[in-house]
């Protein structure tokens, strides 16, 4: 299928200086995709990578997946990636990052963590860094605010469920009601998304390959230590283990 992300992305997920509508790319930025579960986050970004891959020579770092989620993705994909751990996230340059289901990483609510403070820290210096980051979300409130202050952004929303909304960052409320509005016309396809900094209803494609249900569920397929590493913090999950051991 021959299809083009909405304006803005294009704008960060091509590199910089790179022509996009009579202006130029920026090649930096975040992208957030906000929806709540089995919306179909994860198709959209998977869509968004492979466009990337057809149109730039970037690389791709999906951050924090087991290795099976890398050795799902399809060879054109594949070749160009890898699945760096959220410690090395500073030490990459002029790519793309994925990070799927940012709570698990790096909620607002958990600030102490230092996977936390590590992504807050780096939104600042991501244009310095060459990189564009794609974040899934199910919810904007789940993200630190921090992350979106300080650079170029391009949001893009799924369905959202009616009981989420209440709870929405209020300074989001009014852009993701907007979206579901727009969505509910199409019956919340799953094939639609919209983006808020163009004000449009979009559509991506779905290939067969995205259905696999490592790609949809990667942390699903982490060791039980890494899972608890990336929800509680490498030094909360040695001292649980401590207390085991113990027989505290």
């Amino acid at each position: 299928m021959n299809w083009n992300p909405a304006k803005k992305a294009q704008m960060l997920l091509l590199e910089p200086n790179v022509e996009c509508y009579e202006q130029k790319a920026l090649g930096t930025g975040i992208i957030p995709i906000a929806g709540s579960a089995r919306a179909g986050k994860s198709t959209l970004m998977l869509a968004l990578v492979e466009w990337a891959v057809k149109h730039t020579q970037r690389s791709f770092y999906f951050v924090g997946v087991p290795d099976a989620y890398i050795e799902a993705l399809p060879d054109h994909i594949r070749s160009k990636s890898s699945n760096p751990t959220m410690n090395e996230l500073t030490t990459l340059r002029d790519g793309i990052v994925i990070l799927d289901d940012t709570a698990v990483s790096m909620s607002s609510r958990d600030s102490a963590t230092t996977q936390s403070r590590m992504i807050n820290r780096i939104a600042g210096v991501v244009s310095h860094l060459g990189l564009t980051l794609i974040l899934t979300t199910q919810s904007m409130a789940g993200i630190d605010l921090s992350l979106l202050r300080y650079t170029e952004m391009a949001p893009l929303v799924k369905r959202v469920d009616k009981m989420a909304l209440r709870v929405e960052r209020s300074e989001w409320t009014e852009e993701i009601k907007d979206a579901q509005d727009e969505l509910h016309r199409f019956n919340y396809d799953r094939s639609l998304y919209w983006s808020v900094a163009d004000e449009q209803l979009c559509k991506h494609p779905f290939s067969e390959w995205m259905a696999s249900d490592v790609l949809s569920r990667p942390f699903r397929y982490l060791s039980q230590s890494e899972l608890d590493s990336q929800l509680f913090g490498e030094n909360k999950t040695k001292q649980a283990r401590k207390k085991v051991s113990s027989g505290e």
